[in-house]
């Protein structure tokens, strides 16, 4: 099941409906992105809130957190170090997070932060 889906990234459900594969689309890489056309990132959904949550801090703290999901670790700093890769990545992850509640894939959940 197709999640989410930019200029330059794809987001779908896995077959087995426990991952969500991140995906570049190869044939609207810029030219300079080419050598990144089968890269792939799959995420157990157990995982996502957590790539989810620091989809919007800091580029390595989220690359760090992908480098566990891909099997293409020398090609993973290419595309969260470009800028137009980086900024569509994180508006797929966010409409993929968007997707997956609104198919019922995940929950929210109130969290209890205590009293005052």
């Amino acid at each position: 099941m197709l999640l989410a889906r930019g200029r330059f990234w794809n987001a779908a459900l896995s077959k087995t409906e426990d991952a969500v594969v991140l995906s570049l689309l190869r044939d609207t890489l810029p030219e300079e992105y080419r050598e990144l056309r089968e890269m792939k990132i799959e995420v157990p959904l157990e995982s996502w809130n957590r790539l989810q949550k620091h989809s919007r801090t800091d580029r390595k703290l989220l690359g760090g957190i992908m480098l566990d999901f891909t099997k293409h670790k020398d090609q993973l700093s290419v595309a969260v170090g470009s800028d137009r890769l980086f900024s569509e990545l994180q508006s797929v992850v966010n409409d993929a997070t968007l997707s997956l509640v609104e198919n019922a894939v995940l929950t929210l959940a109130q969290v209890d932060v205590g009293a005052d």
